[in-house]
């Protein structure tokens, strides 16, 4: 039944007993933000109230001056300007959101998204060509760049100037106009983690306030920010919880034309829009653009001042989410047949390979072989002669590292600690398969091959009251960098009979030693439905988050289940 190593996390019980004083909350609460870095009244305060007044001056970039006097003189002289974005989530809602700043500025402007399918991410030539083509004199890359040596020096020999945005790891930096990235040497703005997106909004704060305007100007675009950041998954912490929580209030009291029309197709309703719509609604349905046909149709759905197109792009959404989600399955499928060969022998690692994949869905495929299995992940397919796909890495490895000491056998590779693309050249995919594996091995403990769930801290269920899941509530948004907090409870007993909804989740009901009842809901978790079905009278140990519910006007605590352990038998 218990399926993953539990850690508790350690904290100072002197801090969080202070902190608990002085803030007025009990003391696992105290404890799940110490947790987080959270250890007094100000951080605390900061935590629970973000204030847009504490975001720091985008000037604090390296080249932030030479970027904004490069667009202002742009803008006075009528130049064409070209933006150059990836075609993920980041990089359509950050070009998205230069489009409609510049445009609102009078700009000549217009944007270029690489086609995922024959040029891949990055910059290429073809893109090169056409800002040529277009007259560009100004070329703002968004959400990449960042290692495009070759394709920058393309556009200078062109007399075309580039500034990078962008938030990925840097190497050898492009000589471009200006870069504007929180990771590059020398960069003394303070936050690093900004997503894609997030960077070119700072672009914008950063001519808004050249120009002597208001910052409602740039208040406008937190939305777009805010649905960047959660799909991006960088860290919910400082000035992103800031950007999150002002997006979100934004996106409930003010939507934009085209999220109504979204979420509308959804058959979801703006009052309950949440973290977890966006990451498991909005941003799929973004991404599928770029998965699996070309992401100018999220680019031109989140411009469009028409409600009659902007339905129209939202329906295209939709329906080419619905189609990759049937790819996705038939291939994740097939995959899952594929790693019965692997565990025929030890493996540190899965690359998996076949030509006949959709390029568009492999990251998606990698992230939930990885879920299951609990490895380093490469999904890859076919195109043009080459090999291409994704990377999904474990907590404890680095799969940036890891590709770097395979940069011998790869044409191409670029992405963050967790998540990375891959090109190589066919002969060398079982080079690249052994070298991978063999590096898998060496970084990861036997401990660290075992799903860990991390434990904020024990809860006593009886302390759970109206006040403690309020407070709990305004630890969201949760996401990467500030997830739900999880609790662990001992010495519970069932209370009833558990069902299985839909053949997967198992439905349940645990009593307190005092006689409380607490309903329990368990995703995927047909192993537990199965468990309890042989013998309920048992003690138990779980590990959950807590929600809230309402229904009929009638609201109850549930919790969530991650994991559930015997104490013993009776």
């Amino acid at each position: 039944m218990k399926r993953f190593r539990w850690t508790i996390r350690d904290s100072d019980d002197e801090a969080c007993e202070r902190l608990s004083r002085e803030i007025n909350v009990s003391l696992p609460i105290a404890r799940a933000l110490c947790n987080r870095g959270i250890c007094d009244f100000d951080q605390a305060k900061a935590f629970f109230r973000p204030d847009p007044a504490v975001i720091p001056s985008p000037f604090l970039f390296r080249d932030m001056q030479c970027a904004v006097e490069r667009v202002m003189k742009a803008l006075e002289q009528g130049e064409h300007i070209l933006l150059y974005g990836d075609y993920d989530v980041d990089g359509t809602t950050g070009t998205a959101l230069l489009m409609l700043f510049l445009r609102s500025q009078g700009a000549e402007v217009s944007y270029y998204i690489n086609d995922r399918f024959t040029e891949g991410y990055g910059l290429s030539d073809a893109g090169v060509g056409c800002a040529v083509e277009r007259g560009a004199g100004l070329v703002i890359t968004v959400d990449c760049g960042i290692r495009a040596v070759k394709e920058v020096e393309a556009f200078n020999v062109q007399g075309i100037d580039v500034i990078v945005c962008d938030h990925h790891e840097p190497g050898t930096l492009p000589a471009a106009s200006a870069i504007l990235n929180p990771k590059v040497p020398g960069c003394s703005y303070p936050f690093r983690e900004l997503c894609g997106c997030g960077v070119a909004f700072k672009l914008v704060q950063a001519l808004i306030e050249q120009m002597g305007r208001d910052a409602a100007e740039w208040e406008q675009y937190l939305d777009l920010v805010a649905v960047a950041t959660l799909a991006d998954m960088v860290a919910l912490k400082e000035e992103n919880r800031i950007y999150m929580h002002q997006g979100l209030q934004r996106l409930k009291a003010a939507p934009r034309m085209s999220i109504q029309e979204l979420i509308s197709c959804m058959g979801a309703r703006l009052e309950s829009l949440s973290a977890g719509v966006i990451a498991f609604g909005i941003a799929p349905r973004i991404n599928a653009a770029g998965r699996m046909q070309n992401a100018a149709t999220a680019v031109e759905w989140l411009m469009s001042d028409s409600r009659d197109e902007c339905r129209k792009h939202a329906e295209e959404l939709d329906r080419l989410n619905g189609e990759r989600r049937e790819i996705d399955a038939g291939i994740l499928k097939l995959a899952e047949g594929m790693v019965n060969g692997y565990f025929a022998s030890y493996c540190s690692s899965l690359v998996l390979y076949h030509e006949d994949w959709h390029l568009g869905v492999l990251g998606i495929v990698a992230s939930r072989l990885q879920e299951k299995y609990y490895l380093p992940t490469v999904v890859l397919g076919g195109s043009d002669g080459l090999i291409k796909g994704s990377v999904r890495s474990v907590g404890g490895l680095n799969v940036m590292e890891v590709l770097q000491e395979c940069s011998g056998l790869l044409e191409k590779f670029g992405g963050h600690e967790a998540a990375a693309g891959v090109t190589l050249k066919p002969e060398n995919l079982q080079l690249f398969r052994k070298r991978f594996d063999a590096l898998s091995a060496e970084r990861l403990s036997y401990e660290q091959r075992q799903k860990e769930v991390i434990i904020d801290t024990q809860l006593q269920l009886d302390e759970v009251s109206p006040k403690f899941i309020n407070v709990l509530s305004q630890f969201a948004p949760f996401g990467f960098g500030n997830p739900e907090p999880v609790f662990l409870s001992r010495g519970l007993r069932i209370s009833g009979y558990p069902r299985l909804l839909k053949g997967r989740h198992v439905k349940f009901s645990v009593k307190t030693g005092s006689g409380r009842i607490f309903d329990v809901i368990g995703f995927s978790r047909e192993d537990i439905y199965r468990a309890l079905e042989r013998g309920s009278k048992q003690v138990f140990s779980m590990v959950y988050t807590l929600e809230e519910n309402e229904w009929n006007g009638r609201k109850t605590i549930q919790m969530k289940l991650k994991d559930m352990a015997v104490e013993k038998s009776q």
